[in-house]
C-alpha cells in the first residue's frame, strides 16, 4: 500500500440497507420476575403501544427497547468509489492473468512439452 493511499483521509456514511426493515423488540425490566417480553415488530407505534398497555395492566415501567436494521457503509465521494471500482477491476484482471498464465505452464510441464 502507497504512503499516498494510506495518509488519504476517506469519508464513509452510514446507512439503512434498502432491502431491510426496521423492528423492535421489547423486555420488561420487573423485579418481580415478569418475563413480559415483545417479539420482533416492525411497526414501531404498535410496539410502544404494547410496552404502554403491559404498563398501563401490570404497574411495570422500566423496559429494554431495542431497535434494530440492517446497516451498509459507503463511501461518501462518488470520486473514491470510482477510484476503488476501477482499482478492484485492475486487481482482478492481474490475478486472472497469473492464474491462466499459471495454469498453461502447469499444463504443458504435464504433457512433457
Amino acid at each position: 500500500m502507497s504512503i499516498r493511499s494510506t495518509l488519504r483521509g476517506v469519508v464513509y456514511r452510514l446507512l439503512r440497507h434498502s432491502d431491510s426493515e426496521v423492528t423492535m423488540t421489547a423486555h420488561c425490566l420487573s423485579g418481580d420476575g415478569c418475563g413480559w417480553m415483545l417479539d420482533a415488530i416492525s411497526d414501531l407505534g404498535a410496539g410502544g403501544v404494547a410496552i404502554i398497555e403491559h404498563a398501563a395492566a401490570t404497574g411495570h415501567g422500566l423496559f429494554t427497547r431495542a431497535v434494530e436494521d440492517m446497516a451498509c457503509v459507503v463511501l461518501s465521494s462518488r470520486q473514491e468509489q470510482d477510484r476503488r471500482a476501477q482499482a478492484h477491476r485492475m486487481d482482478h484482471a492481474a490475478r486472472q492473468r497469473s492464474v491462466g498464465g499459471t495454469e498453461s505452464i502447469e499444463h504443458t510441464r504435464a504433457h512433457g512439452l
